[in-house]
C-alpha cells in the first residue's frame, strides 16, 4: 500500500508483530499482541510496577477485559480502518478483580504481514492521581464555600433579626462597617444611612475621646469592656460595650448599644436578692468569685482591703493564685478537690497583700457553681490571725496552770486542787463568753446557762470586770 511521506499510517506492511512489538515496547509502557478478533495473545513490559496482572489478560478478550465505559472505544480502535478519527489515542481502563482500574491512554497498529494488532499503552496512574486529587480538592473547596454561605446567611440572619443594636467597626478609622436595623432606628436619623460613617458622628463628643481609650485598650484582649455614653440623637444615655475581632489582616470591634432605661428594666432585683448582695459586699468576711480556672470576675471590698488593691479592675481577670500563700499549689489542691465534690471548707492559706512579704492567715471555703449560663466558682475567706494568736495564748495559759497544778501535789490535799481547778475552769468560761459576746453581760449569761444575777456574782467572786461591758444590752 502507498503511503503518503506526510501521512502517518496505523498499518505496518514490512514487519511482522513480534518484531514490531519488541520494537515499540522499548518506548512505550505495555504492548498488547491480539489476533484480528481482538483475543490477547501476548503482554509486552509486565515488569512495570502494576502491571503485573495483565499476564493474566492473555487468551481473553480485550474488549471483555476493560470497563464498561472503556468497551467501545476498544471497538472502534480494534475497527480495520484507517480513519484516523477512529485511529487516535483513548483512555481507556483495564478491569482486575484483585486491584484497581489500571488507566491507559491507548492506540492500536494492524500488522497486515502476520494479521495481528498491536494495543500500544500508555501508564496514566500518575495522572489519574493528580486528576483524583484536583478532583478532591475541587470538591472540599466547593464544601468550604457552601459553608460559609450558609454560615454568613445564618450571621446575616441572627445579627438583622437580633433585638440589641449591634455596630462593626474599622479599628484604625472608627468608620461603621455594618449596622444592623436596631441600632439604625436608635442611632440615626430616618433616612441617614450609618455604613461608610465615622462613628463619632453618632456619639456625643464629650464621651467619644473616652470610647477611644476604651477601643485602644481593647485590642488584642478577648474580654468585652463596657462604657456609658450619650447618644447625639435625642441626647439618650446608652451602655456600650466593646468586643475586639479579628479579620484577616484587619483590626475590627463589634459594639452593642443598649439605652440605660432597658438596662434598668432587664436587670431588676427582687429586695430578697438587693438585701443577699448587699449583705455580702459590706461582709467582714472575703468574698470572691472567679472562672472556673480560677481568674478573678469579681469580689466584695473586704477582699480588695485583704490584698491592699485599690479598684477592682485591677485584680479582674486576674488568676487568685497571685494573692495566695502557696500560690499555684493552692489553686491547683482547691480545683483537684471541687472535681470531685461541689464545696470545700476550711482550707487553711494565707492572703500575700501586694507589696507585703508577709501574708494574712485565712480559713478559706470554696463552691462550684454550674448552671446553663455559665459555671464558676464562689470563695469565702476569712480572716484567723486573731483566733490563731489566742488559741497559742491559751494554749500557753493551760500548761502554765497545768504545771503549777501537778506542783501542789503532795503539798495539798486533793480535795484542794480539785476545789482550786473548778473554780480556774468557771473563770476561764465566764472571760471567754465574756469574750464572744464582746462584754454582753445578758448574752453572756445566756449562753453559760446562768442567771444574770449569779453570773455577777461569781465575776465579783473571780475579780473579773468589765467597765466597758453592757448590762441591759
Amino acid at each position: 500500500m502507498n503511503i503518503l511521506p506526510n501521512k502517518s499510517s496505523n498499518r505496518i506492511n514490512d514487519i511482522d508483530s513480534s518484531s514490531a512489538a519488541n520494537l515499540i515496547s522499548h518506548v512505550a509502557d505495555t504492548v498488547l499482541v491480539m489476533d484480528e478478533n481482538g483475543i490477547i495473545e501476548n503482554v509486552l513490559n509486565t515488569q512495570t510496577p502494576g502491571f503485573a496482572h495483565l499476564k493474566s489478560l492473555i487468551g481473553k478478550s480485550w474488549v471483555e477485559s476493560s470497563t464498561v465505559e472503556s468497551r467501545k472505544k476498544i471497538e472502534m480502535l480494534l475497527a480495520a480502518k484507517d480513519d484516523e478519527n477512529h485511529q487516535k489515542w483513548r483512555q481507556i481502563n483495564i478491569s482486575s478483580p484483585d486491584s484497581p482500574d489500571l488507566p491507559l491512554m491507548v492506540m492500536v497498529l494492524h500488522c497486515t504481514q502476520d494479521n495481528k494488532i498491536l494495543g500500544i499503552g500508555r501508564d496514566l496512574r500518575s495522572l489519574a492521581n493528580l486528576q483524583q486529587r484536583l478532583i478532591e480538592a475541587q470538591q472540599a473547596i466547593e464544601t468550604d464555600y457552601l459553608r460559609l454561605r450558609f454560615a454568613e446567611a445564618r450571621y446575616r440572619q441572627l445579627f438583622d433579626l437580633s433585638t440589641t443594636s449591634h455596630v462593626i467597626i474599622d479599628g484604625s478609622t472608627y468608620k461603621i462597617l455594618e449596622a444592623n436595623s436596631v441600632a439604625q432606628d436608635l442611632m440615626a436619623d430616618k433616612g441617614r444611612r450609618m455604613i461608610g460613617r465615622s462613628l463619632a458622628e453618632f456619639i456625643d463628643m464629650n464621651d467619644f475621646n473616652e470610647l477611644q481609650e476604651v477601643l485602644n485598650s481593647s485590642r488584642n484582649i478577648n474580654v468585652s469592656k463596657k462604657i456609658s455614653v450619650k447618644l447625639v440623637k435625642n441626647s439618650v444615655p446608652a451602655e456600650i460595650s466593646v468586643n475586639f475581632l479579628r479579620e484577616e489582616n484587619q483590626t475590627i470591634f463589634l459594639i452593642n448599644i443598649i439605652l440605660n432605661s432597658q438596662i434598668t428594666d432587664h436587670s431588676s432585683v427582687d429586695d430578697n436578692s438587693l438585701r443577699l448582695m448587699n449583705a455580702v459586699q459590706h461582709s467582714s468576711d472575703a468574698f470572691v468569685i472567679t472562672d472556673t480556672r480560677g481568674k478573678i470576675l469579681t469580689s466584695n471590698q473586704t477582699f480588695l482591703e485583704m490584698t491592699k488593691v485599690e479598684k477592682m479592675s485591677e485584680i479582674a481577670n486576674e488568676p487568685i493564685d497571685n494573692w495566695l500563700g502557696r500560690s499555684s499549689i493552692d489553686l491547683q489542691v482547691i480545683l483537684n478537690n471541687l472535681k470531685d465534690k461541689s464545696s470545700i471548707k476550711h482550707y487553711i492559706t494565707s492572703i500575700i497583700p501586694n507589696g507585703n512579704s508577709s501574708g494574712v492567715e485565712v480559713e478559706l471555703s470554696a463552691v462550684k457553681v454550674i448552671n446553663e449560663k455559665e459555671s464558676y466558682i464562689g470563695f469565702s475567706i476569712r480572716s484567723i490571725g486573731q483566733r490563731i494568736s489566742q488559741r497559742n495564748q491559751t494554749n500557753h495559759d493551760l500548761k502554765q496552770t497545768a504545771t503549777k497544778l501537778t506542783e501542789l501535789v503532795g503539798r495539798v490535799p486533793l480535795r484542794d486542787i480539785v476545789s482550786e481547778t473548778t473554780d480556774m475552769i468557771e473563770k476561764m468560761c465566764i472571760m471567754s463568753a465574756l469574750e464572744l459576746t464582746m462584754n454582753n453581760r445578758v448574752s453572756a449569761s445566756e449562753m453559760l446557762g446562768l442567771s444574770r444575777q449569779s453570773l455577777y456574782i461569781k465575776m465579783r467572786r473571780f475579780g473579773i470586770t468589765e467597765p466597758n461591758g453592757t448590762e441591759d444590752n
